[in-house]
């Protein structure tokens, strides 16, 4: 496994834990991360993930990582429960590394964010 491969795994382990602290770990102090239309600029990600974290609990399974070097997406399925439904959606994330860390995460969800 390529030491982007285990920052990927380790990112969705660590969301799906609810960890923010490791997942936090592997951005750069700097980060962004860019969903739809909404944009969590640098420095403001311990907040983001911090309410999302303690607002909904999807799962991800990761299916599979593409390793460009300085670039490495991940295709991801998500996995929630809304009002006693089961839902899913497909997730792409393409992650910018800088020395080995996510300096920009941009996602790509199928569908609506609505639950």
């Amino acid at each position: 496994m390529s030491s982007a491969q285990a920052l990927v795994r380790r990112h969705v382990d660590s969301f799906n834990a609810g960890d923010a602290g490791t997942l936090l770990s592997d951005f750069t102090s700097d980060a962004s991360w860019v969903t739809g239309d909404y944009t969590v600029p640098g420095g403001e990600l311990r907040e983001f993930f911090r309410s999302a974290m303690a607002s909904i609990t999807p799962r991800l399974d990761l299916v599979r990582v593409v390793d460009g070097g300085s670039v490495v997406v991940a295709e991801l399925t998500e996995s929630w429960t809304h009002d006693g439904e089961a839902k899913q959606a497909a997730l792409v994330a393409v992650f910018d590394l800088v020395e080995g860390r996510i300096a920009r995460a941009k996602i790509y969800r199928e569908g609506s964010a609505d639950a």
